[in-house]
Formats: structure tokens, C-alpha cells, sequence
């Protein structure tokens, strides 16, 4: 019996939006797995905040197909069943406390209400508080509680962290860990790399209103030819021995770095040991997300 594809959780072909002369998106091309926690990496103005609207009802694009789990963004009814979304900062009217957001957002999506999401989210004690007096973070812990009402297969969040303090963003971080361990899968737009390195399984790179590069982050950030980090006591004489066969070896605060397989880093530190120069370590280097980032952006 053949396996059969699994439908992604999130679909975008050849998505195009512009408002007025500036363009949007510009034919985008994304899937997010199913059961992933996808990251959505941009630049102001790449187009995620554009894409997360058209992926939710709010906005409709003008060319391309979106699809949540294989029903078009389009028929927002049945594509949004078992989703949530929490879009740019979250409004909420300035009357009602805390505790009456939550109960009328999980009448409007027919979801059991639980006021134990206020206390997941850090904020129990502003359950009685009338929202109009929330602070900008305050407001994204109450738009996160009503995000994760009725346990979505799939929770969107646009920039979930903004107005967050330092534990605040420990607590998207567990959240976020906590929903993908039960299988929720979840596409959140970032601007902290190190978020997404961190705790993502798959990133996506925007600019331009064009998804760069796509994948599992190990094979994004996986390079054809390693480099290598070589620590010696004698840098120019190291150089002058290993010039002639990595031509690409340069020094870096103080340090040889060169790309080499495996077999040919220890080929160059035998011949460094035989050349009389001293070694004090010999590291392979890893490509960071930032260093991706900035290389895939800066080229576009």
C-alpha cells in the first residue's frame, strides 16, 4: 500500500496583494505541515501580517489560492473550523471585564468557555477588570486565552510577543510548546530569531511579499560544505600552510575558518601538527538562523 501526501495544514499558491501601489504579496508560495510549529520570519513589510489576514477572512487577496487544511480561506466558516487566530494587537471593547471577553468569544465560536486560560496566560487576577484599562501586553494575554479556546488543531498568531515582557515571553514560549506537544499545529510570525530557532520546527523567510526559503530549520541551516573553526598559536604561518589547499580560509578574531568535509579538517590539522604549529581546537562551525536570515534578506 503507498503512503498517501498529507494535505498541510496551511496551503498558499500564488498568492497577490497590493494596496495601491505597494505590493503586498507578489505570488507567494507557502506550506505549513501539518502538526509543525512554523515560524514566519520578515522584515517589516514582507508581507506575514498580509498573509496571516488572508488566512483568517480579513482580507482577500487578489490573485492565489489559501487553503487551512484543504478547504479555501475564502469559505471562512468551514476553513476557520478548528482554528484560531490572534492578528496583529488585539481589540477588544473597552466595557466588558476580562472574564465576559472570554465568555462571548467562546459563545461567537460555539467552544466550551474556560476561565482557567485567563491563569494560563498570567493574568487571573484582571479577570473582573474591564479591559479598557489593559495595557498593550495585558490585551495580548487576553487575545492568547481567546485563541486557545475549544483547543484548536490550528492556532495563527501575528507577532504574539509584541508589548510582552521578558516573562511574558517565557510564557508564549511554554505555551506555545505545551499546545504543539498535545498536536496543535501552529504558524507564528516573529521578528526574535532566537525564538524561532529555539522552539520551531520549520521557518519560513519572507521579503518582498516572496517566501525565500522554506523547511525543517536542521535542513535550512544544514550547509553543503561545513566550515571549521581552528584555534592555532601561530595564525599567519597556520594560513601559509593551508592557503594553497582551502583558498576560501580566512581569519576571524584571531581564528582560521575554512569549509572542509569531515576528512579533510583532519588532513589540515595533521598538516598544521607536522608544520610545527601548535593547535588548540578544531570545531565545525554552525550556521545560525540570524546569519540565514540576514544572507537570504539582504539578497533579496
Amino acid at each position: 500500500m503507498s503512503d498517501q501526501a498529507v494535505e498541510p495544514a496551511v496551503r498558499c499558491r500564488g498568492l497577490r496583494k497590493s494596496y495601491g501601489k505597494h505590493v503586498a504579496l507578489d505570488g507567494l508560495n507557502l506550506d505549513v505541515p501539518a502538526g509543525s510549529l512554523f515560524g514566519l520570519l520578515g522584515p517589516n513589510g514582507a508581507g506575514k501580517s498580509t498573509t496571516l489576514r488572508i488566512l483568517a477572512g480579513l482580507v482577500r487577496a487578489q490573485a492565489g489560492d489559501a487553503t487551512l487544511f484543504g478547504v479555501p480561506a475564502t469559505q471562512h466558516v468551514a476553513a476557520a473550523r478548528n482554528t484560531s487566530f490572534l492578528i496583529e494587537n488585539a481589540v477588544f471593547p473597552g466595557h466588558l471585564t476580562a472574564r465576559r471577553v472570554l465568555k462571548r468569544t467562546a459563545d461567537y465560536m460555539r467552544a466550551e468557555n474556560d476561565d482557567t486560560l485567563l491563569e494560563r496566560v498570567g493574568i487571573p487576577e484582571a479577570a473582573d477588570r474591564k479591559v479598557g484599562g489593559f495595557s498593550h501586553g495585558m490585551r495580548q494575554r487576553l487575545g492568547l486565552a481567546c485563541a486557545l479556546l475549544g483547543r484548536p488543531h490550528l492556532l495563527v498568531l501575528d507577532e504574539p510577543q509584541n508589548g510582552l515582557d521578558p516573562e511574558g515571553l517565557r510564557m508564549i514560549r511554554g505555551i506555545l510548546a505545551e499546545e504543539h506537544e498535545r498536536g496543535a499545529t501552529i504558524l507564528v510570525s516573529v521578528h526574535r530569531l532566537a525564538e524561532v530557532e529555539g522552539l520551531c520546527t520549520d521557518a519560513a523567510i519572507m521579503a518582498s511579499g516572496k517566501a525565500l526559503r522554506a523547511g525543517r530549520i536542521e535542513d535550512l541551516l544544514a550547509e553543503e560544505r561545513p566550515r571549521y573553526r581552528l584555534v592555532v598559536d601561530d595564525a599567519m604561518r597556520a594560513e601559509s600552510l593551508l592557503r594553497e589547499r582551502h583558498p576560501d580560509l580566512y581569519v576571524e578574531n584571531g581564528a582560521l575558518v575554512f569549509r572542509a568535509e569531515k576528512s579533510e579538517a583532519a588532513t589540515a590539522a595533521a598538516a598544521l601538527v607536522q608544520g610545527g604549529v601548535r593547535m588548540f581546537e578544531l570545531a565545525p562551525i554552525k550556521r545560525s538562523l540570524d546569519e540565514l536570515y540576514r544572507t537570504e534578506v539582504n539578497a533579496s
